[in-house]
């Protein structure tokens, strides 16, 4: 399976990279990203009045894969662009969308996902964070886990519970929260390998009538498009493809008589790769304006996860034993362990790979064809 970049994707990663290589190694990533959003670059598909170009997700994408490519924190893109950005243009007021959306393009604010909890996971139904009414708003209680980049961001948009749970998926609402405001504690979590998870805890947080994204207490159809924004497998996919490059310089430092027998082995990773990178292309290219099929989105996310973790397990059960004192060149070597550390995360981070075979099960059930 074969992917190309059209015209006007490769133009937007040229772009990207003739900014970056202008810019020095000395430029910090948040940094980074503003220099990216002052050249409408971070939402490329988002409307030209907030701060984007009109393109659609398959350009924006392209701009995704090159940012990772390029090391930039691509995760806390995805979660602020897409996640928190395209929830707000789909659902959000008139207001939220002009106060905040032209913001996240031009790279000044960053926001945080808060929809897990330590006792429910990838199960957003079951959580325990309450909203109550407070004069013209309301007062936001619980704890929210597992999320990233939270201790770098502004905004998030967090999920609670409205009313009391007459049925798991009713009585779930979505709010805009100040990450300054009273009563928000943030803590990370370390971590042996990857971005650390912050833990965030709301303990009374006031938050105004404008807060409120989608309507009151039916939150829950939101949530899936939220979700899906975030899980093109974009952010996978580009560590497949930094770790796979990385595995291959390793390999062309190898003894020559060692190189001949990890070979094929290579090209069978290189051809894993490719092939998720098609599936990825394949979930946003056929996207009605923002909404994705979930089904294609689960194709794209597992196959990425996947291919990632491929690579990964290859690194340390073939490449790194064929290493001896002396072939390595450090960096890359550090790179790779580093990925054998991360990768068997890919399984259950950003939606497990268990949902992803739920949904296309689903959609499927006695056999059926993607294309």
């Amino acid at each position: 399976m074969r992917f190309s970049l059209d015209d006007t994707q490769a133009a937007l990663v040229a772009d990207l990279d003739r900014l970056l290589d202008k810019s020095g190694p000395d430029l910090g990533p948040l940094e980074q990203l503003a220099l990216l959003g002052d050249h409408q670059l971070l939402a490329v598909h988002y409307p030209a009045r907030y701060g984007g170009r009109g393109l659609n997700l398959a350009h924006h994408a392209a701009v995704c894969e090159r940012m990772g490519e390029r090391g930039l924190p691509d995760v806390a893109h995805l979660i602020t662009v897409q996640a928190v950005g395209c929830t707000i243009l789909c659902h959000g007021t008139e207001q939220q969308r002009s106060s905040w959306l032209p913001r996240i393009a031009a790279g000044r604010v960053l926001a945080s996902l808060l929809l897990s909890e330590q006792g429910a996971g990838s199960d957003l139904a079951g959580i325990e964070t309450t909203a109550v009414p407070d004069g013209d708003g309301w007062r936001i209680t619980g704890v929210k886990s597992w999320s990233l980049f939270t201790e770098w961001s502004t905004v998030a948009l967090c999920s609670a519970r409205t009313r009391p749970r007459e049925h798991r998926y009713e009585g779930i609402s979505l709010f805009l929260v100040d990450l300054a405001a009273a009563g928000v504690e943030i803590k990370t979590m370390f971590r042996a390998s990857g971005t650390p998870y912050c833990t965030v805890s709301f303990d009374g947080v006031a938050v105004g009538r404008d807060a409120l994204v989608g309507p009151l207490h039916r939150g829950w159809p939101i949530l899936p498009a939220a979700i899906s924004f975030e899980r093109m497998g974009f952010d996978y996919l580009t560590r497949a493809t930094c770790w796979l490059a990385a595995a291959e310089r390793q390999v062309r430092r190898l003894p020559a008589e060692l190189r001949p027998g990890l070979a094929p082995q290579v090209a069978r990773l290189r051809f894993r790769v490719a092939n998720a990178r098609a599936m990825a292309y394949h979930a946003v290219a056929t996207a009605d304006g923002l909404e994705m099929d979930e089904v294609a989105v689960a194709y794209a996310k597992l196959a990425c996860g996947l291919a990632a973790q491929e690579v990964a397990r290859w690194a340390g059960t073939e490449l790194l034993p064929a290493m001896r004192a002396g072939d390595d060149d450090k960096p890359t070597a550090e790179m790779l362990r580093a990925a054998i550390a991360e990768a068997p995360e890919f399984t259950v981070s950003g939606g497990a790979q268990e949902l992803q075979l739920d949904l296309i099960a689903n959609e499927f059930p006695l056999g059926g064809t993607f294309w």
